[in-house]
């Protein structure tokens, strides 16, 4: 059994059996398969890890009849752009309801939707409902901070999902924002969405000095360099410092990529770079023309029941 493992995260054959309307012998020999890691309990039972769970879920395409029994949300199908799923997320963020804000984050993505579709069509929209009110005053600071840890909580989930890299060469990308810039989830999101497209990704986070992300470019020699742009205090110290990264990254024969709320047609009318991307989709599509084989994988074939 894995130290520390909390229990609500682990499952029995019989659970996931009956939340997939299969037989649990079916879930047993798959886990003998292994294609589900089985863990044991001090008693020599049997337990599957929830992210192990959902992981075979998505990559196999099963149907979840019971999500609930794999501690997702009964949400209903449809677009993740629907008002009512999406003012149910702002509501958890608002409220800092943690479980929520991870079902209605994870449990798409689990039972097969497009990992850019959860982020552009569902969780982009309620953190930009949620950043509004803040700014208007009727969300107070702690409670924006407060939710934007439990996405990344959600998100650190959904790094489970997507599992161990590829096999063979990945093309390298580094993902950060400039000093001054605090905001995180952008990055994180493009660091999973390249992950997920085959990328090697190093997420140096936010608020870095030019000469950080200058040393880091030259150090890990990347093929793609997202530059995260939510804040900006000073244009002109901004064009500067980004000057100093494009460089860098030509250097590498790396592409510059930009992104964010910042992003102004007046800023991108005093820096170069390649794309500027408006949402995970853009970033996705346009790491694909850079490299063609890194697109997103299939699902495996469907084992037998």
């Amino acid at each position: 059994m894995v130290p520390g493992r909390r229990s609500a995260e682990l499952l029995s054959p019989r659970q996931v059996a009956e939340a997939l309307g299969v037989s649990e012998s079916s879930v047993k020999r798959w886990s003998d398969e292994g294609l589900m890691a089985t863990q044991k309990t001090a008693g020599g039972h049997r337990k599957l890890a929830r992210a192990d769970v959902l992981r075979f879920v998505r990559e196999q395409g099963y149907d979840i009849g019971k999500p609930e029994l794999l501690g997702l949300a009964r949400l209903p199908r449809g677009p993740l752009a629907d008002r009512t799923r999406h003012d149910q997320l702002v509501a958890a963020l608002v409220a800092g309801d943690g479980e929520a804000i991870r079902r209605f984050v994870v449990g798409p993505f689990a039972r097969g939707e497009p990992l850019t579709a959860v982020f552009d069509d569902l969780l982009a929209g309620a953190l930009g409902e949620l950043g509004a009110r803040w700014k208007h005053g009727s969300v107070r600071v702690f409670e924006e901070h407060r939710a934007i840890e439990l996405v990344h909580r959600a998100l650190h989930e959904l790094r489970q999902l997507l599992g161990p890299p590829r096999p063979g060469r990945r093309p390298r990308a580094i993902v950060a924002t400039l000093s001054g810039d605090p905001y995180t989830v952008g990055t994180a999101m493009a660091e999973l969405t390249l992950h997920h497209a085959g990328w090697d990704v190093t997420n140096f986070g936010a608020d870095n000095p030019a000469a950080t992300i200058v040393e880091a470019i030259a150090s890990v020699g990347p093929r793609l360099v997202c530059v995260g742009i939510n804040y900006v205090a000073d244009l002109d110290q901004f064009a500067a410092h980004h000057a100093l990264i494009c460089d860098a990254a030509r250097a590498q024969r790396a592409a510059v990529v930009i992104g964010g709320g910042r992003a102004t047609p007046e800023l991108r009318a005093r820096i170069h770079y390649a794309t500027c991307c408006a949402n995970m989709r853009e970033l996705a599509d346009f790491a694909a023309t850079l490299e063609p084989g890194t697109a997103t994988a299939g699902r495996a074939t469907r084992p037998r029941p």
